[in-house]
């Protein structure tokens, strides 16, 4: 495979560019193009730009509806957002706000955000909370593609978690992982170059181990950690989902291809106050289990070390700018 170097920021404005001229307006493109961005320079490519042609051509049959404007109802202590079949990402960013507000106020907030569409990596949504001194909790369903064990039918999605913790004088702690083995993305992304994939990634339509990414496809991905990843997900089912007023993932239309309406997923996210509980012991503990952390070998997940050149694909790269400049969206190589 080769890349071409470039910037976040570069990435950033031509996804903007895309997403604008295939319908999307700028408040709603902005933050699709910053989650695009931040991926990509973290090297979590299955949700950088490999999504740019997809949601383009879906903002081109009203898969998403790129003008949607969210419909933020704060409550005590709780937030609601109706996303009306547009991107999470400004449905998110349009209730943070709120979410922030309260917990502050009462030492724990929540956001219920129904009515969505893929909302990529979690951790570009719980970050910003670190930010704001806050412990952020974000969980989505997304459309089924995962059997638990001994089911022979997909009944979740990969159904992602991410959560991010502040730290006074480091980055956060941000951990973001979907509930399934590995991403449907990375699986298409294997059996398009036609590699093999690992014994407990996915199963066939029977439900035989297989360790072939295109008879995985047919049949479904596996969770992690066996019975009691599947546990986890049924979990970000119930609060993402039917907690929301969303769809469940076996409702759900799929991300990656034509077919169906909006997929109307949803997801739930909580934001912690630590100074409403630790009495402000909460920083120098964070301070010890770094130390902790580090003392063993280990680094906390958020803190990937030294900075690196931002490097992307070739051919998407190529696809990102040609979408950037016309109104012909390409047709996603994806089922």
């Amino acid at each position: 495979m080769s890349t071409v170097e470039t910037t976040r920021e570069t990435i950033e404005a031509v996804c903007l560019a895309a997403l604008e001229k295939h319908g999307a307006s700028i408040d709603n493109a902005r933050p699709v193009a910053q989650a695009i961005a931040r991926a990509e320079a973290g090297g979590n490519h299955v949700c950088g730009l490999y999504y740019l042609p997809i949601f383009c051509r879906h903002l081109t049959i009203g898969k998403v509806d790129g003008k949607a404007v969210p419909d933020v109802s704060p409550r005590g202590a709780t937030v609601t957002v109706d996303a009306r079949c547009g991107f999470a990402h400004p449905a998110i960013a349009a209730g943070t706000p709120a979410l922030v507000d309260a917990a502050r106020r009462s030492g724990i907030g929540a956001m219920a955000v129904r009515n969505s569409y893929n909302c990529l990596a979690l951790a570009h949504h719980v970050v910003p909370l670190a930010e704001n001194g806050l412990i952020g909790l974000c969980l989505s369903n997304a459309p089924a593609s995962v059997a638990p064990p001994g089911a022979t039918r997909v009944l979740f999605g990969t159904n992602p978690l991410a959560f991010a913790v502040p730290s006074a004088e480091a980055p956060p702690i941000v951990v973001d992982q979907s509930m399934s083995a590995v991403t449907k993305t990375e699986m298409i992304l294997r059996r398009n170059r036609g590699e093999a994939i690992p014994a407990g990634w996915a199963q066939d339509r029977h439900g035989r181990p297989t360790t072939d990414a295109a008879t995985g496809l047919e049949g479904s991905l596996l969770p992690a950690g066996g019975r009691k990843g599947a546990n986890i997900a049924l979990l970000v089912e119930i609060l993402a989902a039917a907690l929301t007023g969303s769809v469940l993932s076996t409702e759900a239309s799929a991300f990656g291809n034509d077919e169906g309406g909006p997929p109307c997923v949803g997801q739930f996210l909580i934001a912690i106050d630590p100074d409403h509980f630790s009495a402000g012991h909460f920083p120098e503990a964070i301070g010890r289990l770094a130390a902790a952390h580090e003392a063993a070998g280990a680094r906390l997940p958020g803190r990937s070390g030294r900075s690196q050149p931002v490097r992307v694909d070739t051919d998407l790269w190529e696809t990102a700018v040609r979408l950037s400049a016309s109104n012909d969206a390409a047709d996603p190589q994806v089922s």
